[in-house]
């Protein structure tokens, strides 16, 4: 069993990723607070609006710097002779076993960022759920689809 590691581009994607949604954060902080001085509303509500600016901030640490790099280590996945393993986390470590008799879909994806860093996501659809590879360099990620495709129809349990 080969384990298989993540374009190492994908810190960077959950960086940005994490800062745009901070930005929406900061916002509604900044509207919340710029509302408390237009319409005169108590000052007490300024320490609630700084609690909560606090809170983005280490927020945004957490997302930005610490869990990505955690993020990347953790993730694997390997493709063995009947299943896909894919494990993932950060503080729980989680694997999962697809075999490919339950797999119903494979796909490539590929949104805004990934395809600025030349990088493509493999999403596996089952009946439990959708599990995904998140970035892959795109050549990659088209082989491990079809080697995936490829495996699934030899799988002798997927006739009918």
């Amino acid at each position: 069993m080969e384990k298989r590691q993540l374009n190492p581009g994908i810190i960077t994607i959950w960086r940005q990723r994490a800062i745009m949604t901070h930005i929406i954060s900061w916002l509604i902080i900044g509207g919340c607070a710029a509302s408390i001085l237009f319409f005169h509303w108590p000052h007490f509500l300024f320490y609630i609006v700084a609690v909560l600016a606090a809170l983005n901030v280490l927020q945004l640490i957490l997302f930005a710097v610490v869990f990505p790099k955690i993020s990347y280590r953790t993730f694997f996945y390997a493709i063995r002779k009947e299943d896909l393993l894919i494990q993932d986390g950060i503080i729980i470590i989680k694997q999962t076993v697809i075999p490919f008799t339950r797999v119903q879909n494979v796909e490539t994806e590929q949104g805004p960022l990934l395809r600025k860093h030349h990088l493509t996501a493999v999403s596996v659809t089952t009946a439990a759920g959708v599990h995904e590879i998140p970035a892959l360099e795109e050549t990659e990620a088209i082989a491990l689809r079809d080697q995936i495709s490829e495996l699934i129809k030899e799988n002798p349990a997927n006739e009918l």
